[in-house]
């Protein structure tokens, strides 16, 4: 079974010595979106607006297969509004987004 390595940059390198051992690349991929998710529920106060954050994923060789790519974007718009302001609008941009998703099916 081949062993996948994922690696961590966020403005500092964290290397995964040990590795995983799965099936094949899609297992890899599912058990790195899984991880980044974790990664960045711990991370989230510490990654912030205009930073990137990387998980990229190796074989043995150290050869990288792919790549997570973070990076927090703030909309210039939101600039001359209060964070709380600017967290009800990303909410009511959300629902009218669903709600075309919903009337469009």
């Amino acid at each position: 079974m081949p062993r996948f390595f994922f690696n961590i940059n966020d403005d500092v390198e964290l290397w995964d010595e040990e590795g995983t051992e799965l099936p094949d690349l899609d297992a890899a991929r599912r058990a790195a979106i899984r991880y980044a998710g974790e990664l960045l529920r711990e991370a989230a106060k510490s990654v912030g607006f205009g930073e990137t954050w990387q998980l990229r994923a190796s074989d043995q060789s150290e050869a990288v297969l792919f790549t997570i790519d973070v990076k927090v974007t703030l909309n210039q718009a939101a600039l001359s509004l209060p964070c709380s302001d600017v967290a009800h609008r990303q909410k009511q941009t959300r629902a009218q987004q669903s709600e075309r998703a919903v009337h469009s099916n």
